[in-house]
């Protein structure tokens, strides 16, 4: 079984997959595999190309802070971004889904932009961490250095939480302590278990 995990930036999504790995489940991180794909010299390349050499360091390396503020600017310069990265992402799921059904393991996709790649239709479940919007901004601004502007654009520039709510199958609310996150975590994986959502 594959179980889609996502939610808004700042939302608990890491926090949620970390449980998840401690509790035995292997968790499938679209950030890691991104970073991945976007060190390799084809992606750069293309990515340069199209946002433009500033978004390079000195040592010709991808400056991924100064690469987020230029294409989290506009809803376009994202879609621009998410096309020369996404189809590499995907495809690295593809394979790991193949590689479940036939162990039979049951692995959590960690993907901050399920919906907007359209990869839920590689989950037989999706869960969405959520919290409220000023709480992201501020969790945002303190996790990046980030200015509030900065902040607020990238959350305007992200699919509504209201639509990945209403598309999800579990919704997780992350306003309490490490401790209640993981209890209901733990009691939602044994009702997914006993195949009661």
């Amino acid at each position: 079984m594959i179980i889609g995990l996502t939610g808004g930036i700042a939302s608990g999504k890491s926090t949620v997959s970390k449980i998840l790995s401690e509790m035995g489940i292997r968790v499938v991180d679209a950030d890691l595999i991104a970073r991945e794909v976007m060190d390799s010299k084809d992606v750069v390349d293309k990515i340069v190309e199209e946002f433009g050499e500033e978004i390079l360091n000195k040592n010709g390396k991808l400056d991924r802070t100064k690469l987020r503020e230029i294409a989290f600017s506009s809803k376009e310069r994202v879609k621009l971004l998410n096309s020369i990265v996404h189809p590499s992402v995907i495809s690295r799921f593809e394979d790991e889904k193949k590689k479940s059904m036939i162990t039979g393991e049951m692995l959590v996709f960690d993907i901050p932009l399920l919906y907007e790649a359209k990869m839920e239709n590689l989950c037989n479940r999706v869960i969405v961490v959520y919290v409220d919007r000023e709480t992201q901004i501020k969790r945002v601004m303190e996790r990046d250095g980030s200015s509030r502007e900065n902040a607020e654009n990238i959350i305007e520039n992200q699919m509504p939480l209201s639509e990945k709510l209403a598309r999800s199958d579990i919704k997780i609310k992350n306003d309490g302590t490490i401790d209640e996150l993981e209890e209901k975590i733990r009691d939602i994986f044994s009702k997914i278990e006993m195949e009661k959502f």
